[in-house]
């Protein structure tokens, strides 16, 4: 079953994006901080889906885990280590999404292919219920 659905086509369609996963998880009680990590990591992704494709934003949850996916029909592979090192900053905009995601969720999983890639983000209930998770 999948909570919340957006299908996404341009830029500007991102501040209801992020008000509708503050709204979202709000309504589910989730830490502050937590929904701050959800938003700014979907966010982030779904960015990197728009310049590169259209992409629905799904979100569902799995057990114990708040499971977010962005799929994107752009066809542009993602290198197999893209977002596990900190991106330089040196007269550059852009190119910390995947990496902020990585940073932000408890597991990222990455598939790209001819047709399109797919991140799915995974946050944990404990972390995102001002639980400890160990």
């Amino acid at each position: 079953m999948v909570d919340l659905d957006a299908g996404l086509v341009h830029l500007d369609q991102l501040t209801p994006l992020r008000g509708a996963l503050r709204g979202w998880a709000e309504a589910r009680s989730f830490d502050p901080d937590a929904t701050g990590d959800i938003v700014v990591a979907v966010t982030e992704v779904a960015t990197n889906g728009l310049v590169h494709g259209a992409p629905p934003v799904r979100s569902w949850h799995r057990g114990d885990t708040l499971i977010v996916q962005v799929a994107d029909s752009g066809g542009q592979r993602i290198p197999p280590t893209a977002g596990f090192h900190r991106p330089g900053s040196a007269g550059r905009v852009g190119g910390r999404g995947l990496w902020l995601a990585r940073q932000l969720a408890d597991v990222v999983t990455v598939h790209s292919g001819a047709s399109g890639t797919s991140v799915r983000l995974h946050f944990p209930y404990a972390g995102t219920h001002d639980q400890p998770t160990g």
